[in-house]
């Protein structure tokens, strides 16, 4: 056994110092001490290097046992007795405490810390992109700017009724825009701006063409095709559905995907000759305004390329059990993965997608870094992404699953007692923002304030305080 702190051995004790023998490849040798050395030779060992063979009454003296050691020198002060069978019980020590929770108000801070850091983008930072009263009238509905005149060619009943009982700001809502922007419009251009509402309001589809060409630039003689002539728009017939290729038709395309979009509105937009005919800047324009459209890419692929989404790891809605009540840092949680999300590389379909998911993944990806988007289909394309066979050719891009939109949007999935599901979501998911008001096909004035409303109320919530996820997705 180790001796501490131990008394001179007894006259009967037997004291064996274990020298290394370095011509033996420092096989130690066991020397009996004297009782004259053993004062001189015990300073030159210390308490771990010492042991008592209590069986035996003898000490065993050994640098081996604690090579590190330093001698204990004084051998006057030490006290030579040989040790007890058992050593007295050390006093008790207490142990450490275990560090305490982080207080409520520590949890406060920090949550105040993340969005004092992470504010909702301000409307500001998106003035270039989003539409504004004169150019949704222009770019998206085709009104002339150049009108000088309201004079209709035939005023209806229900003309006349609609031009009496509708108001600026209803009509400004109407286009998508707030209001707030068009102080500058003279009186007598809202006039001619009303009559040209009401004629797409109130005219059936077989008499748009009865509108003055001075109003409308697709009425009885439409120059699009003629103002620009570089563009062709053609469309892909599919089963459910009816897609516009946008593509270049005095040259080849520099891009090695096809622009399409989903409807003919789109498709008229991108023949305006302020785009110019260069896709990638068509594209761009439709990228920072919040609209739906597709990067096709064309590929022959192996017919085992496609995988299951099973193999991929999907960003998913959470699940919970009823009854389910939102507090703060569930909102803190939800952005958090969302953000981490978009450093995915098929979450440029977030993108691509427009209207209330656009918005939501720009918040995380950043106005600036749009291009990088367009430099075509991510690797995850092929495998996961969207497949559409056409002409006898494949076409493939990003897509968002249907459970990655509902996250993008916050949802919870909520199970209840009798086998049924509750969705709620922190944001309106695609089927509710599509029967929304807000919903113009673009990314207008009037969704940047709702926008920027409900972000900000999001923030005002105190972290203990209840959300009742229900209430947050309004939308008017």
């Amino acid at each position: 056994m180790l001796a501490g702190n131990q008394d001179y051995p007894a006259k009967k004790t037997m004291v064996f110092k274990w020298q290394p023998q370095e011509e033996y490849d420092s096989f130690c040798l066991c020397i009996c001490i004297t009782k004259n050395d053993i004062p001189l030779v015990w300073r030159e060992y210390s308490s771990t290097t010492r042991t008592y063979d209590l069986f035996h009454n003898k000490w065993d003296l050994c640098d081996a046992l604690d090579p590190i050691s330093v001698p204990d020198g004084n051998w006057e002060n030490e006290n030579f007795a040989p040790p007890t069978l058992f050593a007295p019980p050390a006093p008790p020590t207490l142990s450490p405490a275990l560090p305490q929770p982080p207080s409520w108000a520590s949890f406060l801070q920090d949550i105040d810390r993340y969005f004092g850091h992470h504010e909702v983008a301000s409307s500001s930072k998106y003035n270039h992109s989003i539409e504004h009263f004169v150019s949704m009238l222009h770019f998206h509905l085709r009104f002339q700017l150049t009108a000088l005149t309201s004079t209709p060619q035939g005023r209806s009943a229900t003309f006349e009724s609609w031009i009496h009982k509708t108001e600026w700001l209803h009509l400004c809502r109407l286009v998508g825009d707030v209001g707030t922007d068009v102080a500058t419009i003279l009186d007598a251009q809202k006039e001619i701006i009303t009559c040209f509402i009401g004629y797409l309001v109130t005219l059936p589809v077989s008499g748009l063409s009865e509108m003055p060409a001075n109003l409308w630039d697709l009425g009885p003689d439409p120059s699009l095709a003629v103002s620009n002539a570089a563009i062709r728009v053609s469309y892909m017939q599919l089963p459910k559905q009816q897609l516009y290729v946008i593509e270049p038709s005095l040259s080849a395309s520099l891009v090695v995907w096809k622009l399409v979009v989903a409807d003919a509105a789109t498709a008229v937009m991108c023949l305006q000759p302020d785009w110019g005919s260069d896709i990638t800047k068509i594209a761009l324009n439709l990228l920072q305004k919040g609209i739906t459209f597709k990067t096709l890419q064309a590929m022959a692929v192996a017919p085992d390329a496609r995988h299951p989404l099973t193999e991929l790891r999907l960003y998913s809605p959470t699940y919970t059990l009823p009854p389910f009540k939102a507090v703060y840092a569930d909102y803190v949680v939800y952005e958090q993965h969302r953000h981490k999300f978009m450093n995915q590389p098929r979450a440029r379909a977030a993108l691509l997608h427009g209207g209330l998911v656009w918005r939501l993944a720009m918040y995380s990806f950043g106005f600036d870094d749009l291009p990088s988007i367009l430099k075509g289909i991510s690797w995850e394309a092929i495998p996961f992404g969207l497949m559409l066979p056409i002409n006898d050719q494949t076409y493939f891009d990003d897509e968002l699953s249907e459970e990655e939109v509902d996250f993008m949007c916050g949802t919870y999935y909520s199970y209840n007692d009798d086998g049924t599901m509750d969705k709620v979501s922190w944001w309106p998911r695609p089927q509710a923002w599509a029967a929304s008001g807000l919903n113009v096909g673009f990314w207008s004035t009037r969704c940047e304030e709702w926008f920027q409303k409900f972000s900000t109320t999001f923030k005002r919530v105190s972290p203990e305080s209840t959300i009742h996820v229900s209430t947050m997705i309004t939308v008017q």
